[in-house]
């Protein structure tokens, strides 16, 4: 899953041209106007709140799982697209323990970026909602983290991944990096480039299995 990411447009020129997102975000949340291509790899700013055509109320669906793309209702007929990125968040469940008290289960944002690379994330979208973010099962390196990731895709990839065909595997996680972050990150009105830095975790915090932020489709 994919609950937050970032993009620094002013360290991507080629993107910051284009005039469409006029300033960096470190914090994107879900429901807000993101950058992304469609399926005619044109630019635009779309709505990150997906609702399949046939919703009578909107679903707010923000991920869609690989796995169940071609199967669930809720994608079939779907359009392509492509997220732009430059990092994105997860939590992950940790026991706190203090003294003798009770321990108390806390979630640890962490960053995962590629020093400043631009990423392609795998997408889908309704013209009348908006669109999702495609997610796996996360690699190995970061499956501690937690256990679900987007799919990320090389730039040659991106226009197969428009054209239909269904890439779900990227050599590019491999040399994801990922460092734990202020909490300041869960307040989605916060956006400074602080958020993206390196904090030290909570002492005596024991990892637990995560579970999701948001829904995954």
């Amino acid at each position: 899953m994919c609950g937050r990411y970032s993009l620094a447009v002013s360290q991507h020129p080629e993107l910051a041209e284009l005039g469409l997102q006029t300033e960096d975000r470190f914090n994107i949340a879900p429901q807000s106007e993101v950058l992304l291509l469609n399926e005619l790899q044109t630019p635009v700013m779309m709505a990150w709140d997906y609702s399949p055509s046939w919703a009578k109320s909107p679903m707010h669906l923000t991920n869609a799982r690989s796995e169940t793309l071609r199967e669930k209702p809720s994608f079939r007929g779907a359009k392509r697209c492509v997220f732009l990125a430059d990092g994105w968040y997860e939590w992950q469940r940790s026991d706190v323990k203090r003294g003798e008290a009770k321990g108390e289960v806390k979630k640890v944002p962490w960053y995962h970026h590629k020093a400043g690379e631009l990423l392609y994330f795998a997408g889908i979208y309704n013209p009348t909602s908006g669109a999702a973010i495609v997610t796996r099962s996360a690699h190995e390196n970061i499956a501690h983290i937690h256990h679900r990731q987007p799919v990320l895709l090389e730039s040659r990839a991106v226009a197969h991944w428009l054209a239909g065909h269904d890439l779900f595997a990227s050599a590019i996680t491999r040399s994801v990096c990922c460092h734990p972050v202020s909490q300041a990150v869960n307040n989605p009105s916060e956006n400074a480039f602080a958020l993206t830095e390196a904090v030290e975790l909570p002492a005596a915090a024991e990892p637990v299995t995560t579970q999701d932020l948001f829904g995954d489709g």
